[in-house]
């Protein structure tokens, strides 16, 4: 049996959060909202655990003013969410940035860059208790990765449960910060251990990867695992421990994905034990 150790959890027995991304467009150089937009921000909110802004701008005008108007359209939104009775307590990543897209030549620029995506985060109900035998949930105990590669030997695959990404997109929640910082330390404290990171997505796809809104391009499951690699070069872990791979959906835990709990197991980051 292959081993799956799962790392980091915090899951609840009988609940799970899914997410859905609410995107709301503006003009040429502005970040007024349209007033169809503004009544998609005025809809139910009681089941929202969390929401996160995160805007862009096409490609026309300079990078530093396309970098604060996707700031500005953030902020508006996220006024916009106040105003309509959003408690501030929810509100998470609020940011900006900047170009969207590649970079095309006529005057209209790309409607759909020019946008602000509300991520948002909602309560969904479990019935039972999850017990799978390839990938043991354990309640609310958290397993460090340090004490789980312990026990791991070349050629066994840590499942990084925490190492969440903003939805169709291969950036990095603030959250998964600890995660990332832990898999780093890890490196960090062992220096014969070399791995693969492995990208999977979730669900039914018409084309062979999922496609990367940052990037317009189909290789999401290969593109995340791309993307913590390079954060972990950049941090001065030698190229030569590291490797990564995409495996869209080739390989999910689960085949027939019949709820959000198994949708968001599928979508995950993997590292493979190259060496100890």
């Amino acid at each position: 049996m292959k081993l799956y150790t799962c790392l980091l959890i915090s899951l609840p027995l009988f609940g799970f959060t899914q997410t859905d991304t609410l995107a709301v467009y503006f003009d040429i150089g502005k970040f007024e909202i349209n007033s169809t937009d503004l009544e998609k921000l005025k809809a139910e909110k009681k089941n929202w655990q969390k929401v996160d802004i995160v805007s862009y701008t096409d490609y026309l005008g300079s990078q530093e003013m396309n970098k604060k108007l996707s700031m500005r359209r953030s902020r508006e939104v996220r006024a916009r969410l106040v105003q309509y009775g959003l408690d501030t307590e929810i509100l998470g990543v609020v940011k900006g940035l900047g170009v969207l897209g590649e970079t095309l030549k006529h005057s209209e620029g790309i409607r759909e860059n020019r946008r602000a995506d509300v991520i948002i985060y909602k309560s969904v109900k479990i019935n039972g208790r999850v017990e799978v035998e390839e990938y043991p949930i354990v309640g609310t105990k958290k397993i460090k990765l340090q004490d789980a590669l312990a026990n791991a030997k070349v050629g066994d695959h840590l499942v990084l449960s925490e190492m969440i990404f903003l939805p169709g997109q291969h950036f990095l929640t603030e959250e998964s910060t600890v995660a990332y910082d832990e898999l780093f330390q890890v490196l960090k404290n062992n220096p014969n251990l070399k791995i693969k990171i492995e990208g999977h997505i979730c669900c039914k796809l018409d084309n062979e990867d999922g496609l990367d809104l940052a990037t317009s391009k189909y290789n999401l499951s290969e593109a995340r695992a791309e993307y913590v690699y390079e954060m972990l070069l950049e941090d001065g872990i030698e190229e030569s421990r590291l490797s990564f791979e995409g495996f869209a959906r080739e390989k999910p835990l689960y085949p027939d994905e019949k709820t959000e709990m198994e949708k968001q197991l599928n979508r995950r980051v993997e590292i493979r034990i190259e060496n100890i």
